[in-house]
């Protein structure tokens, strides 16, 4: 391994040298090392980045790569990302992936990936497939783990690496997609108890709600798809699955990667060289986000905001940038790195939800009906306007208290008995009627006529109740 760390250190010194690139010979000649040799080193060299090679006729000259350092991109990606070697050993890591487990980076290089990785419920399978990926098999897996007494959900790609020395092993790239797990299952769970809330009584309503699940469905579909196309890619940049770009001092893009050439939807070559903001960035924000930029190139920072960039094409889209400032070896700032998500169908979404919430909630406070919901204890937790037409208690004055309070003891015991065995049977299919009588404010007995209905969580346990109640004539009640 010295011999070879020797050998490599001195064919990168040469073509350091040489920057218009030598060939086979001349490298052999120059470091007085057989051919044979040298072309060896030179191919696990270009396999690993180190250096390029070029056909010239029927000659091959190699120079050394001027790519962007593998370890400074690896810092900045917002995913935990770790490599291990053939024997499970952590051989480079970045700082997000540090500070999830709690250690320094130098106390984590060389431990075997077993022993560092949190506790997870999915960890068995995880280390099979990193046993597939050191079989050249690429996958993507789901880590359950657990961070700081919390359920993480990471996306974690198994890609199968070559290093310099021509050795193999594996890197896991982490993405954190916790928030959108969660904001998945409360988009859900909002949407459940508004339809709960007006029933029957909102057709139009439940179409239109409908249309915009089925808008979710085939969105989520459409992302299925992107990241099966994602997942295909080795490179680290490729595998983000966000957009990233980087800028030198005077705004030029120098690079970009797969994903930002598919949401700016132009090909890398019209974006290279380009002043990124004048080009792309929309006319209003322009100032704004040259003064971030400014920002980035005077100190050592990260910077997060929103912006609008418009493609050739005339679309515009809402991105998420994360900005860090890029140094040269010296420590100075010569650029900065951004990393950016397209939110704008997620926006677009927000808005819709917030608009049918807004709809729900107009058409339940204006009926005339008291519609109210109650948990498992029997306490209302909700009530519209109406109630204070019923029996004189506003909505204010009601939610908190529990339905005993408001009925006496024997129409208590006998909506309990009417309600009991829906409860403990599961059923919750259709409303029940009731007749009966609740106080007033004076608590004087008003006559009444309730529809309730059992509400069960999706494992079937007990949430409460919910309905309408409307007022009832005691000539009407006798009739009935």
């Amino acid at each position: 391994m010295e011999i070879y760390n020797e050998e490599t250190t001195r064919i990168k010194e040469v073509l350091r040298s040489n920057p218009r690139g030598l060939s086979v010979t001349d490298i052999s000649r120059s470091i007085g090392t057989n051919r044979n040799t040298v072309a060896k080193y030179l191919e696990i060299l270009r396999i690993s980045g180190h250096v390029e090679m070029d056909s010239i006729g029927t000659a091959k000259v190699y120079f050394l790569s001027q790519r962007v350092p593998v370890s400074t991109l690896l810092d900045f990606s917002s995913d935990y990302i770790i490599v291990i070697d053939s024997e499970r050993r952590v051989v480079q890591t970045n700082d997000k992936f540090a500070e999830i487990i709690g250690l320094p980076k130098d106390e984590i290089i060389r431990r075997l990936i077993d022993d560092i990785l949190p506790p997870m419920i999915s960890n068995k399978t995880l280390l099979e497939k990193i046993d597939n990926a050191m079989k050249g098999e690429e996958t993507v897996e789901m880590a359950d783990i657990i961070i700081n007494n919390e359920l993480w959900f990471l996306k974690t790609k198994l890609i199968p690496s070559t290093f310099d020395d021509g050795g193999s092993g594996v890197t896991l790239i982490m993405e954190n997609i916790t928030e959108e797990i969660n904001n998945q299952n409360s988009l859900r769970e909002q949407q459940k108890k508004l339809e709960e809330l007006v029933s029957k009584r909102t057709a139009d309503l439940e179409r239109t709600n409908k249309m915009l699940q089925n808008e979710i469905i085939e969105r989520k579909k459409m992302e299925e798809k992107l990241q099966e196309e994602y997942s295909k890619t080795q490179n680290y940049l490729d595998v983000a699955g966000v957009l990233i770009i980087v800028l030198d001092e005077n705004g030029k893009c120098t690079l970009i990667n797969k994903k930002g050439t598919e949401i700016i939807g132009c090909k890398s070559e019209d974006v290279i060289g380009k002043d990124f903001i004048d080009t792309f960035i929309e006319e209003g924000q322009k100032k704004k986000v040259q003064q971030k930029c400014q920002e980035l190139l005077k100190d050592d920072i990260e910077i997060n905001c929103e912006s609008t960039i418009v493609t050739p094409s005339g679309e515009k889209k809402l991105i998420s940038w994360t900005n860090v400032s890029l140094k040269d070896k010296n420590g100075k700032v010569i650029g900065f790195i951004a990393s950016g998500k397209n939110i704008t169908e997620q926006r677009e979404i927000e808005e819709k939800l917030k608009e049918s919430e807004k709809k729900y909630r107009l058409l339940a406070d204006n009926t005339l009906d008291s519609i109210w919901k109650m948990d498992e204890n029997l306490v209302f937790t909700y009530a519209n306007p109406a109630t204070i037409n019923i029996i004189d208690i506003g909505s204010e004055d009601l939610v908190g208290t529990r339905l005993s309070d408001h009925f006496p003891m024997s129409e208590t015991e006998k909506m309990l008995m009417i309600m009991g065995p829906k409860i403990k049977n599961g059923e919750n299919k259709e409303f029940t009627r009731m007749e009966t009588a609740m106080y007033d404010r004076k608590k004087n007995l008003v006559p009444i006529e309730i529809y309730a209905k059992v509400i069960f969580d999706e494992n079937g346990k007990f949430q409460g109740l919910q309905g309408t109640t409307r007022r009832i004539s005691n000539k009407e009640r006798t009739n009935k």
